[in-house]
């Protein structure tokens, strides 16, 4: 133990760790006494984002547009670029127009913190800015990232409206996010509306190449984190990739249900997996493969007849709307004790 703190200390990470936390504790308090002491402006919104492409962020965009109810929007991203893209990808989805009061910009503590002050409402799918808001002037909607069965261990942030559909975590949620007993839960995803109106659209099937009179069997597995000096983004156990984690099982139950239904077999990996997926033999897709073919994960995932997954929140989302699903969980056990384990 003594060696690993060393060796970890000589590396510069926890001196890494320790400088993030004291970054992160003042600007709590620079947010706290600027949101707390500011009055919004009418009819101005803001949606803030970690993932330039997040359908929760992009339709919430046009949601917004749509409502009548602004006169400015703004999406704070890492990349204005790809979520203007993926904005105009959701508005054809929702049959609905990109919202011409809809801006972007560069997604930084600044931006954040400015957006934030003279925003009316803010819509966040990940906990980006420290700190509270004491003036009770504004509506803090936390949309998330995924309502899974994963836990959701974040710092403090000035939420006070907390999207959720899974009922059965809310009250470990709120106590995740550091939230009172009494915040205000709605039952709200967006982007399930994306995956909502994709079912049976066989023209998804046809951009993707793949035969639109069979069935699609979408594998949707979420990634592991092993930390040995650094974050590392696997499919399979925390000390490995599935290949170490009998891979030709996990393939062959894949296989089988798609024999069942005489359906096409695909991957569709996730946007921070470091894994290839390269020694499966079925097509494999990530976020940008998509993109380049004009499909959104979600309208993917909405066309698929069956998606299987382990501990993807996307499970949880199919469930929701009645839509089929089947979870192959070959290391439950190796995941519970892992970093990011399970809710209750």
């Amino acid at each position: 133990m003594a060696e690993s703190f060393i060796a970890r200390l000589r590396r510069g990470h926890l001196l890494s760790r320790g400088w993030g936390r004291a970054v992160r504790e003042l600007r709590s308090i620079v947010t706290t006494a600027t949101l707390s002491a500011t009055r919004p402006r009418d009819r101005y919104a803001s949606i803030v984002t970690l993932n330039a492409d997040e359908e929760n962020a992009t339709v919430q965009a046009v949601f917004l547009g749509d409502s009548g109810d602004f006169d400015r929007i703004v999406l704070v991203t890492p990349s204005p670029e790809i979520s203007r893209i993926a904005v105009g990808m959701a508005a054809r989805r929702l049959e609905l127009e990109v919202p011409t009061e809809l801006e972007y910009r560069k997604l930084s503590y600044r931006a954040l913190l400015s957006e934030y002050r003279r925003s009316r409402e803010t819509y966040s799918t990940h906990v980006l800015l420290p700190g509270r808001d004491f003036s009770q002037r504004r509506r803090h909607v936390h949309l998330t990232h995924g309502s899974g069965p994963k836990p959701d261990t974040t710092f403090r942030a000035p939420t006070n409206v907390l999207a959720s559909i899974t009922p059965q975590w809310v009250e470990q949620q709120l106590k995740e996010y550091k939230l009172p007993p009494d915040t205000e839960v709605i039952e709200y995803m967006p982007r399930l509306e994306i995956m909502r109106r994709s079912v049976g659209d066989t023209s998804i099937l046809e951009k993707l190449g793949l035969d639109p009179t069979k069935p699609l069997v979408v594998w949707a597995p979420t990634y592991r984190v092993t930390r040995r000096g650094r974050e590392m983004r696997v499919s399979g156990t925390p000390h490995g990739s599935a290949s170490s984690c009998r891979s030709d099982d996990v393939e062959e139950q894949l296989k089988t249900a798609c024999r069942k239904i005489r359906g096409t077999l695909i991957a569709k990996v996730h946007p921070h997996d470091l894994d290839s997926f390269s020694r499966f033999a079925f097509p494999v897709h990530s976020n940008e493969s998509l993109y380049k073919a004009g499909v959104t994960p979600y309208e993917l995932f909405g066309a698929a007849s069956l998606l299987i997954t382990d501990y993807s929140s996307v499970y949880v989302e199919r469930d929701f709307l009645r839509m089929p699903f089947m979870r192959i969980q070959y290391d439950s056990s190796a995941f519970a004790r892992s970093y990011r384990s399970f809710r209750r």
